[in-house]
């Protein structure tokens, strides 16, 4: 029964927002409309709103109005051969809106992260170049730290990923931090030791590439604490398969 209820707010999801974007809009007045395409009228301001939506920058009036006639063209074919009514097409449009709405609510989020490199940040990654780092990385399900599964590496710092290299340039050895993906905590990181190889060279990396990408770091990693902590107070359960399949 509960399977039933949600397969019906799924469907009855899907038919509204369908029904938004193709439902057609107010009548126009005819000295408003600026060009008709089957019957179908646009007004200027529908023809100026969607050339900048889509991204029609440079481009003459002229082409950016056969654009849209060959857009409006398409859906109204798509239209005729029933496609809008279609279950794969009911699919794609709750897809497009799902993705859409967790777009729009990352980009809010990100937009009220405040992200500070400061220079001793920068300093303390250029001066692990050229060093050995011996670290263990312990895997974690579902919140159980699997200790006895624990592997330890030692690298070169210059030979890690970006992510482990940022990761790594924050500790000090002895201490740990959570690695996430996409809002799971799957591992922890653990520094052992630091020693320098006098054979190695550092690498001269540009200080102003380093703050970049430490930044775009530190905002993923903000995100990931955030979408941890929405898993962390959520009540989620999990059945079996044989329960699914009821």
């Amino acid at each position: 029964m509960k399977y039933l209820i949600t397969v019906f707010v799924l469907v009855a999801l899907s038919s509204v927002v369908t029904l938004y974007y193709l439902w057609p809009a107010d009548p126009l007045l005819s000295q408003d409309v600026a060009l008709r395409v089957n019957g179908h009228p646009m007004s200027q301001k529908q023809v100026d709103d969607q050339s900048r939506e889509r991204g029609y920058h440079g481009e003459t009036s002229e082409d950016q109005i056969d654009s849209l006639v060959t857009r409006q063209l398409l859906i109204q074919e798509a239209q005729r051969l029933g496609i809008d009514k279609e279950e794969s097409f009911r699919k794609a449009l709750k897809i497009y809106y799902e993705q859409s709405l967790i777009k729009v609510l990352t980009d809010r989020k990100m937009a009220t992260l405040t992200i500070d490199v400061t220079e001793e940040d920068i300093d303390r990654y250029l001066a692990c170049s050229g060093k050995i780092f011996t670290f263990t990385q312990i895997p974690i399900e579902r919140g159980t730290v699997l200790e006895t599964q624990g592997r330890q590496n030692a690298v070169l710092f210059d030979d890690l990923s970006e992510p482990m290299r940022f990761l790594l340039s924050c500790l000090e050895p002895g201490e740990s931090v959570g690695q996430f993906d996409t809002g799971t905590e799957v591992s922890t990181l653990r520094l052992d030791k630091v020693e320098s190889a006098e054979e190695l060279k550092s690498v001269a990396y540009d200080r102003i590439r380093v703050r970049e990408l430490i930044g775009n770091y530190q905002r993923s990693r903000e995100i990931d604490s955030w979408i941890h902590s929405l898993r962390k107070n959520a009540s989620i359960e999990i059945y079996g398969e044989e329960r699914n399949n009821d």
